[in-house]
């Protein structure tokens, strides 16, 4: 008896185990802009790009990447990620906003205090920043365009409640100085004048590199 009811449950194991396997994968959707439906897993959302692993009959089958501009849709299977379609709308949106705006680059040497932009800028336009590199504000300390937060608050920065190092922008000479850093919503234009970028650091000459701007304007 005892060795019948061993073959019996290392044979419900057996089926078990296949049925689990047989099981296919909970899977989230993706649309494309030309009609297509891709089952998988969302597994990342970078560079305007979604990184999507594609299932076929219920398995793993490759790893996809899609730029934004071609996916229509997200639906999740998991309802904690459904927040991250946000991210898709708003860049898709910025995406909006930047087609038929001029357009201009500059570079933004980190040891200088304020770079003329040349654009002249009205009240009620929006602007919108790109911003990439990365620039060392002292001999060991190196930072993107969100600058370094520190600890102690330096009344001497123009603008000592934002990191060091964070690239910054004004209107006008005399203008107030307004972050920009690493956001890249539009900024509404409440005053008229010439668009100034800097960094965010009194003490220049210990800086050294430069960062790449695009503005939309």
């Amino acid at each position: 008896m005892r060795r019948s009811a061993k073959k019996i449950d290392t044979h419900i194991i057996g089926l078990l185990l296949m049925i689990l396997i047989a099981l296919p994968l909970a899977a989230d959707q993706l649309y494309t802009v030309d009609g297509k439906v891709y089952d998988g897993k969302f597994v990342a959302f970078k560079y305007s790009t979604i990184f999507f692993n594609v299932y076929k009959f219920g398995k793993f089958h490759s790893s996809m990447r899609f730029p934004l501009y071609q996916v229509w849709k997200l639906e999740f299977n998991d309802p904690q990620n459904a927040s991250l379609v946000s991210s898709f709308e708003t860049e898709a949106n910025y995406r909006k906003f930047r087609r038929g705006k001029r357009i201009k680059k500059i570079s933004l040497p980190a040891d200088q205090r304020w770079v003329n932009t040349g654009i002249q800028l009205q009240i009620g336009q929006d602007i919108l920043f790109s911003i990439s590199g990365s620039i060392q504000i002292d001999d060991n300390t190196k930072v993107f365009q969100n600058g370094k937060i520190s600890p102690k608050l330096d009344a001497r920065n123009p603008m000592p409640n934002q990191p060091v190092g964070a690239v910054i922008a004004k209107i006008g000479a005399d203008g107030p100085p307004f972050y920009v850093g690493d956001d890249r919503a539009p900024f509404h234009v409440s005053r008229q004048g010439s668009l100034f970028m800097g960094i965010n650091d009194h003490d220049l000459s210990d800086n050294n590199g430069e960062f790449s701007v695009i503005i939309y304007y």
